[in-house]
């Protein structure tokens, strides 16, 4: 069996964690549901910054230390490096990017589904889960959806839409 690519382990896991956050939303377990469709989102962007820019895992070139999150070197200044990290990051990280050639059109059809996920945040999963509110589940759930549907379309068509 060959070896999966990362880009290829990032959608794997959004659509899994996508599924999970639907199961655990329908048993109103909601802190946990919005924790999985923000990773969802999250996994689907880094699959699709992999696959369709010139964001890459590991060293950049002039580098020997690898890294574990998606990287870039700045457009505008090669000396900085955009870092992709967790989903509400996402925001800020590729309007950054935004400004290159292949970040632009990444920017213009996810910047408002990423939005919803501003105020998400990882360390949620350490939390007593008050602050889940279903409204806010349900708009971060449509938004990843909105997401994967993306990364499968442009998958199959071989091309951001």
């Amino acid at each position: 069996m060959p070896e999966l690519t990362q880009e290829q382990h990032f959608a794997s896991a959004a659509t899994r964690h996508f599924r999970d956050g639907d199961y655990l939303r329908k048993g109103s377990c909601l802190p946990s549901a919005d924790h999985l469709y923000g990773f969802a989102a999250e996994c689907a962007v880094k699959s699709l910054l992999l696959r369709f820019t010139e964001v890459a895992i590991g060293p950049l070139e002039g580098e020997e230390k690898p890294s574990a999150k998606p990287r870039v070197r700045h457009p505008e200044d090669a000396e900085r490096i955009i870092e992709f990290g967790h989903v509400n990051e996402l925001v800020r990280e590729i309007k950054l990017f935004a400004s290159g050639r292949s970040g632009a059109p990444l920017h213009a059809l996810l910047d408002s589904d990423l939005r919803v996920f501003k105020k998400w945040n990882v360390k949620y999963r350490y939390f007593d889960g008050g602050w889940a509110q279903a409204d806010v589940v349900d708009k971060r759930r449509d938004a990843a959806h909105r997401i994967l549907s993306l990364h499968e379309e442009a998958v199959i068509n071989r091309r951001l839409p």
